[in-house]
């Protein structure tokens, strides 16, 4: 099963170059592989979704770092790779599993047979980086035609720049945007001889931790995605990444706002809140809707801390993802929802939240969850959008249903809080703030017209000028408020 067309006999020979010493160095191309190995491996298990008793394809399964991990869990695992003295060792280190086959061969080559919906999990670790744009587009078909309706595809790759410090003599890596991977993955619709359609769902994207504490590098990034009827609904993260944060939203948002900030007053109202915390160092900050993390940035660059950043629009972790790049900071972004993650209890020490929470309409779970997540004397700051008491005009109401948010008087907002647990909850009515930040918002936007026009259109500045005006007039009338909400375990 030879590899096909140059690209391949490039990455080959890159392979074979590097595989002469089939140690964890070797295969990790990294002097301090042995000791991110024990922290890594470790973490990679922890993020798949159970596959006991389940059928596993390990796809670039190299010497085997994962293929023995897989086996004591799966029902049966099949473990490939292109490079034979590679699989071999392989065998040599886990052939006494009994339910794994080893195959040399090239997830490339037609060659390459798998019975269509015959596999629970594929697994593969650094593999896509070495295949060429449409050598990916070609496997993400191929994988979604091998993996049974609800099973899962896990794979990790290297972005944006090389992690490891093994000298290469050349590199035919492809260090793309994560961007690139969930795009072709999650634009795949196939359909059975039935007609059924399927498509693969986006679970989790996220930097792989390890690599982030020991590195502060947050360019190792991982995948898992599901396969799914087609009707089924994801409505809501849908509406976020084709809606409200499409890209160029986002990168017009981010305009107004300042780099790295997509929430009212940038770095301004960032600074003054981030002080009401008194971060200190080597503590744990959750940041639920981080946007695309230049809060988690300054916290991180200025305090010392830990962020962890998880945000459910797809775009806006990708963002935040590339804005980490050279920064060397101890900050993990990952795509996920804040109503259905779980994080062991007392875990953090702050939860941060900006201009997000108006999105989810269970706030009080969530803030039950809060409770339990943050450790004894720890603080949740929040700054939202609020409406006055009663009821809103109309014109508000369909503003309201429009983007989907849910809304509460700010006094409601605290009294939540405490409902949840809370103590010293302080619930204040930022708005006349709010009406300040959006005025000088607006007023800069205004004062380079002609700047925004040519790096977006007219539509994206009538758009934000007509937005930011609305924004003003409901806020001055009283109907829209900000609040700001500081409280502790």
């Amino acid at each position: 099963m030879a590899a096909q067309g140059g690209e391949r006999e490039i990455q080959k020979s890159y392979w074979i170059e590097h595989s002469v010493d089939l140690t964890v160095e070797a295969m990790m191309l990294d002097s301090k592989a042995s000791d991110l190995d024990k922290e890594e491996r470790p973490e990679v298990l922890s993020l798949l979704p159970p596959f006991k008793g389940k059928s596993v394809l390990e796809l670039g399964a190299g010497i085997g770092r994962f293929t023995g991990e897989l086996a004591k869990e799966a029902g049966q695992v099949l473990a490939l790779d292109f490079i034979e003295n590679v699989i071999k060792k392989n065998e040599s280190i886990n052939g006494h599993h009994k339910n794994v086959k080893f195959l040399c061969a090239d997830v490339t080559s037609p060659d390459l047979q798998i019975a269509s919906e015959s596999v629970d999990l594929i697994f593969s670790n650094w593999l896509l980086m070495y295949l060429s744009d449409k050598e990916v587009e070609n496997l993400a078909e191929r994988m979604a035609k091998w993996l049974k309706v609800g099973g899962f595809i896990f794979f990790r790759e290297s972005c944006f720049h090389q992690s490891g410090d093994c000298k290469r003599k050349n590199n035919p890596t492809h260090y793309r945007e994560p961007r690139f991977y969930t795009k072709v993955f999650k634009e795949l619709h196939l359909d059975d001889r039935s007609g059924n359609s399927f498509e693969l769902s986006l679970i989790g994207c996220k930097c792989i931790g390890a690599y982030v504490r020991n590195k502060k590098n947050q360019n190792q990034i991982c995948w898992i995605l599901q396969k799914v009827n087609s009707h089924e609904d994801k409505g809501f993260q849908r509406f976020l990444d084709n809606v409200q944060y499409k890209c160029n939203g986002i990168l017009r948002y981010e305009r107004v706002f300042g780099e790295g900030f997509v929430s009212t007053g940038g770095i301004d109202t960032t600074k003054e809140f981030v002080a009401k915390l008194e971060l200190t160092p080597g503590q744990k900050v959750l940041d639920v809707g981080c946007g695309i993390g230049g809060g988690d940035f300054y916290m991180a660059e200025n305090f010392d801390v830990e962020v962890f950043g998880i945000d459910l629009s797809i775009n806006m972790v990708s963002f935040a993802l590339e804005r980490a790049i050279g920064r060397k900071c101890l900050v993990e972004f990952e795509v996920a929802d804040c109503t259905k993650k779980a994080y062991p209890n007392n875990t953090f020490d702050v939860i941060y939240s900006r201009d997000t929470i108006l999105h989810i309409k269970d706030k009080p779970a969530l803030f039950k969850s809060f409770f339990k997540w943050l450790k004894p004397g720890g603080k949740v700051l929040i700054s939202d959008y609020c409406k006055r008491a009663g009821s809103p005009s109309k014109e508000f109401a369909e503003y309201i249903e429009q983007r989907g948010y849910d809304l509460h008087d700010v006094e409601a907002y605290g009294q939540m809080l405490r409902d949840a647990g809370f103590k010293e909850v302080n619930a204040e009515d930022r708005t006349d703030q709010f009406i300040k930040v959006l005025q000088r918002e607006l007023d800069a936007v205004e004062k380079a017209r002609g700047t925004f026009i040519y790096d977006f259109s007219e539509e994206d500045y009538n758009e934000i000028v007509g937005g930011w005006k609305a924004k003003l007039v409901r806020s001055s009338m009283g109907e829209q408020r900000w609040g700001l909400f500081i409280a502790k375990k």
